[in-house]
């Protein structure tokens, strides 16, 4: 569990950024086979978006 809390803490915003495009990007291919996975990873994506974005933003 403290490898998962270092690993949030010491990533850049950049990197959450760019996964959560990515997992938007993936998402797609999945939408119409597996209906659930696809909005899961958006629900992931969104989350790991917003959680970069805040990042951004209090750190300046």
């Amino acid at each position: 569990m403290e490898q998962i809390i270092q690993f949030f803490k010491s990533k850049s915003p950049l990197v959450f950024l760019i996964l959560g495009v990515l997992l938007i990007a993936l998402s797609y291919f999945m939408e119409k086979k597996l209906p659930s996975v696809f909005m899961g990873m958006r629900l992931l994506a969104f989350i790991t978006i917003i959680y970069g974005l805040i990042k951004f933003f209090n750190k300046k």
